[in-house]
């Protein structure tokens, strides 16, 4: 399927999984593509993988912006039952691993949302971001940088605390959900809880920590996923 310059195919690994392939001046126009020149040339194509929760829900799904440490977008295979049931869509970007500037990294998160939107209704009230390791990291950049898109943050071993001069919108901020998610033999445990005493002490009031018995520096398996997201899409 081609649509207005970007591609849109079906993976062969399911129905469910796309991938979006486009480039910055198909997605903003000429004009507006060229603010991101630093980063991204206007030409260059760009890529995510794309889940679909598989469900009979009749609401809007939201969406899952996930940020990887790796150079593969596609999802944890472990995590398409958890899509599934709390009716979310999961994208990543393709090629934007740790060892991609974190400027670029950010850029194809946010660009991600947009894309997404040229080709599926979603429910922009519950838009959240995440990522594992370094692409916690860039996760809570991002979350904290444009808490007007993004409603709540999943940082997955991996979190650093924000700072004043890029956070534009504190206030904006503290009224988002966050989950802090670290393991028992976790290198980053004591950072994560550090940060999270760091978020509550600045007045966000709806922070969950949890810690995986037994679990190492690596993904949550959908047990933990799924009590994150539930906390992170509580409207209460």
């Amino acid at each position: 399927m081609v649509q207005t310059g970007m591609v849109l195919a079906s993976n062969s690994t399911s129905d469910n999984d796309v991938h979006i392939e486009t480039t910055a001046k198909q997605l903003l126009g000429e004009e507006n593509a060229a603010r991101f020149n630093k980063v991204l040339k206007p030409d260059e194509t760009i890529s995510w993988e794309v889940y679909i929760p598989n469900n009979d829900a009749t609401e809007t799904p939201g969406v899952f912006v996930y940020v990887s440490p790796m150079n593969t977008g596609r999802i944890d295979s472990r995590w398409r039952e958890v899509m599934d049931q709390q009716n979310l869509i999961y994208i990543a970007a393709n090629n934007s691993g740790n060892k991609v500037l974190t400027s670029r990294r950010m850029v194809l998160a946010l660009f991600a949302v947009r894309a997404l939107g040229q080709h599926y209704a979603f429910d922009t009230s519950r838009i959240n971001v995440s990522g594992f390791s370094g692409g916690g990291r860039v996760a809570s950049r991002i979350a904290t940088q444009y808490p007007d898109v993004f409603t709540g943050a999943l940082y997955i071993c991996g979190v650093d605390f924000w700072k004043k001069d890029k956070t534009p919108n504190v206030d904006r901020l503290l009224q988002n959900r966050f989950v802090f998610l670290t393991g028992t033999r976790d290198f980053n445990q004591r950072e994560t809880r550090q940060i999270q005493k760091r978020y509550i002490k600045a007045g966000a009031q709806h922070t969950k920590l949890i810690i995986v018995p037994d679990m190492a520096h690596k993904h949550p398996d959908a047990i933990y996923l799924t009590e994150a997201l539930q906390f992170l899409l509580d409207k209460d």
